[in-house]
């Protein structure tokens, strides 16, 4: 057991696993639980601001689409993870954390068959919160095109948030390789979809744009809240198809995330984006996002 209040890896010393508080350092699954062999699972990523998760509902109900797309069937209803999220916040006596919900199909036959009488797997785990670095802010990122393209909605919908995340994994190295923050994914026709980890918006003539939904894209919590703050600031907002040259020719890009607010892109594939600097849409929006978050976790 770690002692208490030693963070594991940057992870908090306690989880709820399966209905139970325990030591990250006892956990266990079975070496057979799907998630692990299969990637067979959905999970959520949450921001936790005064002790409580922000946009927590629209949250869990994306949980519940991803769980129904996934034909995942829970023995409790998903208002049990209030518990869950509450019983891990108080172990490890956190205020300011980013959380993740995984759940399984549970324990698994060789091959593809779920063993019989397995139920799902719960792992809700915490880390402080560490937002990046200010300067990430004041200079922004740089980011790449990599060469993994994102999967078609006909093959696995990016509306589903599975754990399955090799692809997404394989970009980020590429990336990392580059010495580059995030990595844009294009779609089958060179359109642009999404961040390895984020949704991407771009500015241009004062109208902001992100690739829509049905262009292959997850529904980030935080994208939904970026357009409710422009919408509500009077700025223009598109929706659609977004194809790869108009990054080079927009004004400003940036990214969003639970964890990354509104992040800045200021070059891309080892060019300049926009001015090369954060652009004001862009910072006004994240202060906006901030104040928001604190207004709703007052």
């Amino acid at each position: 057991m770690s002692p208490a209040g030693k963070e594991q890896g940057g992870w908090a010393p306690f989880v709820w696993l399966n209905g139970e508080v325990v030591p990250a350092g006892e956990a266990r699954i079975s070496v057979f639980d799907r998630g692990l062999l299969l990637g067979d699972g959905v999970y959520e990523t949450l921001r936790v601001k005064n002790g409580k998760p922000f946009r927590w509902l629209p949250h869990r109900e994306r949980l519940r689409r991803s769980l129904e797309e996934a034909r995942i069937s829970l023995p409790f209803p998903l208002s049990t993870l209030d518990a869950g999220i509450d019983g891990c916040l108080r172990a490890n006596h956190l205020q300011e954390a980013r959380m993740r919900l995984t759940l399984t199909r549970g324990e698994g036959d060789p091959g593809f068959e779920l063993k019989k009488g397995a139920a799902p797997t719960l792992v809700i785990a915490a880390s402080p919160w560490r937002p990046l670095s200010p300067e990430s802010y004041r200079e922004g990122v740089p980011v790449i095109i990599p060469l993994v393209r994102q999967t078609g909605r006909e093959n696995l919908d990016p509306a589903l948030k599975s754990i399955s995340r090799i692809h997404l994994v394989l970009a980020r190295i590429e990336a990392a390789e580059w010495g580059a923050h995030e990595a844009l994914l294009l779609g089958s026709g060179g359109e642009v979809r999404e961040g390895a980890a984020s949704n991407v918006f771009l500015v241009k003539g004062g109208t902001l744009r992100t690739p829509s939904l049905d262009c292959g894209v997850l529904e980030g919590i935080t994208r939904e809240v970026i357009l409710e703050i422009a919408r509500a600031s009077g700025i223009p907002c598109r929706e659609e198809r977004v194809e790869r040259e108009e990054l080079d020719s927009a004004d400003e890009v940036f990214l969003t995330n639970t964890s990354w607010g509104a992040l800045p892109v200021t070059r891309l594939d080892g060019r300049v984006v926009g001015s090369g600097r954060p652009g004001p849409v862009t910072n006004a929006l994240g202060e906006k996002l901030l104040a928001r978050i604190d207004e709703e976790c007052a």
